[in-house]
């Protein structure tokens, strides 16, 4: 049967088979995803469902997806029976890591935190810190109140407990960005960032969970499923930090610093983030828009 299917915020062309001629049914089965030619572009997605299966709970499952293939994924094994519990928490781990790493907005975020971190907010503004450890325990404290405050809202969103709607999540993810880097600008602030990190982190966990949403979890997995993904993010954004902090320890107390990281960087941050805020809460690109009414192709 053939049909469209929304998982998340995307729409799919579903399409349903049958395996007949088998006396028993399989514990597993080699799928080769090959799209046609003609619909292949950036971002393309096939997903394998199991829509019914006595052995594993699932019933007219319309959400939960065994299988993600990308053009050039090559041959995968969907499990009828039931994916090992180990294979589930790797996946998800995977899924978590690849996804802090390629969330830009929330990257942005972590490193616009972390830029006033080797610093020290004095009424002459800011001064390099001295105490490699304080700086330290700065860092861990953001990171942590950051954890906390996601981890929390990215539960309770995938579990089904509290929703909220897509575009307003990405629009405040980008106006979080935006204050942390006007923070930095006005050193005065810095002493609410941990209050400003744990509530703008609560958004960040729904955009977290909103990437979850079309690959959904195995109702019967769906802890693993979560507590993985989390882990994954931890381990993608301890990475960020154990890369990036370093060098800006490094380079606190370089002259331009200062004028190029906390200044000129947050404002061109700034900036970015305006753009984005735009885009989410109007649906359309700024970009086409300055090339639609300047004639100039960007």
């Amino acid at each position: 049967q053939n049909a469209v299917l929304r998982a998340g915020q995307r729409r799919f062309g579903q399409v349903g088979f049958q395996v007949l001629g088998l006396d028993t049914v399989p514990e597993t089965l080699e799928i080769e995803y090959q799209p046609l030619s003609d619909v292949v572009r950036a971002g393309h997605l096939g997903f394998a469902l199991i829509e019914n299966n006595t052995r594993t709970g699932l019933t007219d499952n319309e959400g939960y997806v065994s299988l993600a293939f990308r053009p050039d994924s090559g041959p995968q094994t969907l499990h009828l029976a039931g994916e090992p519990a180990f294979k589930v928490f790797k996946d998800f781990v995977i899924h978590g890591i690849w996804h802090i790493w390629l969330g830009f907005d929330h990257v942005l975020f972590l490193i616009t935190l972390l830029l006033p971190a080797v610093m020290a907010a004095t009424a002459r503004g800011w001064v390099p810190l001295e105490d490699f450890r304080t700086s330290l325990w700065t860092v861990v404290k953001i990171v942590t109140v950051f954890t906390v405050s996601h981890s929390v809202t990215l539960s309770l969103s995938a579990l089904g407990v509290v929703q909220l709607p897509v575009p307003l999540v990405e629009a405040i993810i980008a106006l979080s960005i935006a204050v942390v880097a006007a923070m930095n600008m006005i050193p005065r602030t810095h002493k609410w960032v941990l209050l400003c990190v744990f509530v703008f982190g609560l958004f960040h966990g729904f955009g977290f969970a909103n990437v979850l949403a079309p690959l959904g979890i195995n109702p019967t997995q769906k802890v693993i499923g979560l507590a993985a993904f989390n882990v994954g993010v931890e381990i993608g954004q301890i990475a960020i930090v154990v890369v990036v902090f370093p060098a800006l320890w490094l380079m606190r107390r370089w002259a331009i610093y200062k004028p190029l990281a906390l200044q000129a960087g947050s404002v061109a941050v700034i900036l970015l983030a305006c753009v984005w805020f735009t885009e989410r809460t109007t649906g359309g690109s700024v970009r086409s828009f300055i090339e639609q009414y300047s004639g100039i192709d960007i």
